[in-house]
């Protein structure tokens, strides 16, 4: 008789999902696993079958114990036969232990035996058993096949996501950086280093390095814009691309490619502040010392209180970024983070967020509070509902056009796209459906939520 399999003894259906979970990853490591969860079809005596595989079929027994596991009197019948079998095939029964289960509670022949631990980390465990099954040389398959553990996924109900084979475009939170201006310095004169930033020399993006101003603006509006605070004399520049590609030499100082990645982020993040300041945004600084920039109610007065924007499938929008919780006596504002990346694809990242303010218009100072402002007005948001804040958001400090334009000095500008970038995907869901995203939102009726608008609606072609 030959014993190829591994039989996985466990608690139905309570620790089936613990039981698929193992089973696909002992069938993907090359091991036969022998499982109730789809062998036993309607009109099969289960213990027959299961009696049968335990006694001819099994080379090892795995006992997944639990707190449920142990009060099924069919786990116990198992358990009770494969202790018989042990007499006369040593090691045959292997306990794992899925929860805090008191071993010293099992019956004798189980507790005794080298446990393997699954409580403190599924990973841990099968990395241990896996190792077991190896030193006691169990049999397995000759040529593993990523397809043969599907049967281990649960069945699928009617009306469940899958995956098709229909390509599908997918929305980012990513805005390309069309161009930007060459860069360009500024000597300073004298020993004086470390420039402090001051309201009069932060009009225009720029950064201290050696002994040099760096911005985007020419040369000569660096000199005058950093005239209060340091005396400068007019230098050398280089080409953006180069300098993100290559670096440069400024002066004697050379500047590497990776920092000149940094230094350029830098300067376009300045830019990206100073212009949302520009715009009327309020600001707000995060914990982490990152600033994000909110909608404040004044920004969309003249709009209807709602921003008109076109959606990813192309149909006309409106959607309203700010709002009043009478409950919680709080306003609450759809807000933006953003990091600029010079890698492969230059771009700016975007990262959403709600800022909640008080009736004078200023961010809540109670972090804790707004915290749980923030868990209970967003806990049940999708992407679908993020992605038209965003797409509104861009509409609204485009001006309604194709490109963010970001002023740098010198009638010069950073120029990003108002259009988030699209990825392509060569498999899709079946449920691929335009988003309705209709409001008001529903919010969970605890001592957390309760019902608040956000206006959004679909604009009439």
């Amino acid at each position: 008789m030959t014993w190829k399999s591994i039989f996985i003894s466990h608690a139905t259906p309570e620790d089936n999902g613990f039981v698929r979970w193992l089973g696909a990853r002992l069938e993907l490591a090359g091991f036969s696993v022998w499982h109730d969860l789809g062998r036993l079809k309607g009109g099969d005596y289960f213990w027959d079958k299961i009696e049968g595989a335990i006694r001819n079929e099994s080379f090892r027994f795995l006992a997944v114990v639990s707190k449920v596991a142990v009060g099924k009197p069919g786990v116990k019948d198992e358990w009770a036969l494969a202790q018989t079998i042990e007499k006369s095939m040593p090691g045959f029964v292997i306990p794992l232990r899925l929860d805090d289960y008191d071993f010293s509670l099992l019956p004798i022949g189980i507790h005794r035996k080298n446990v393997i631990d699954f409580a403190n980390g599924w990973h841990k465990g099968l990395a241990a058993l896996l190792d077991t099954l190896t030193e006691a040389n169990a049999p397995k398959v000759s040529a593993p096949d990523p397809r043969s553990a599907r049967h281990w996924l649960a069945e699928m109900k009617e009306g469940a996501i899958r995956r098709t084979n229909s390509k599908e475009s997918l929305d980012s939170t990513w805005l390309s950086v069309v161009s930007l201006p060459p860069i360009e310095t500024a000597r300073i004169l004298g020993s004086e280093r470390e420039i402090k930033l001051t309201d009069l020399n932060r009009r225009i993006p720029w950064f201290e390095h050696e002994d040099r101003i760096v911005g985007f603006a020419k040369a000569g509006d660096l000199v005058s814009n950093m005239s209060k605070s340091v005396m400068l004399k007019a230098a050398n520049g280089v080409d953006s691309a180069t300098f993100i590609e290559s670096g440069s030499t400024f002066g004697d100082k050379p500047v590497s490619a990776w920092e000149a990645r940094k230094r350029v982020a830098n300067l376009v993040r300045q830019a990206w502040e100073l212009t949302m300041e520009a715009k009327g945004l309020g600001v707000h600084e995060q914990s982490g010392g990152r600033k994000v920039f909110y909608v404040t109610p004044e920004l969309t007065k003249g709009r209807g209180e709602k921003v008109a924007f076109l959606d990813v499938d192309g149909r006309k929008r409106r959607k309203g970024l700010n709002g009043r919780s009478e409950r919680k006596k709080a306003n609450w504002c759809y807000a933006v983070g953003m990091a600029p990346q010079f890698d492969e694809q230059w771009r700016i990242e975007l990262r959403s967020t709600i800022v909640f303010t008080d009736d004078d218009g200023k961010p809540l100072d109670t972090p804790a509070r707004a915290h749980r402002l923030r868990m209970s007005f967003c806990r049940s948001w999708w992407n679908d509902r993020w992605r038209g804040f965003l797409r509104a958001f861009l509409a609204l400090v485009a001006d309604g056009g194709s490109e963010i334009k970001l002023p740098v000095g010198s009638g010069r500008e950073v120029v990003v796209s108002a259009t988030p970038i699209m990825f392509s995907s060569p498999v899709g869901l079946s449920d691929l459906v335009p988003s309705i995203d209709d409001d008001p939102i529903d919010e969970p009726d605890d001592d957390l939520g309760e019902v608040d608008e956000f206006d959004d609606e679909e604009v009439p072609a």
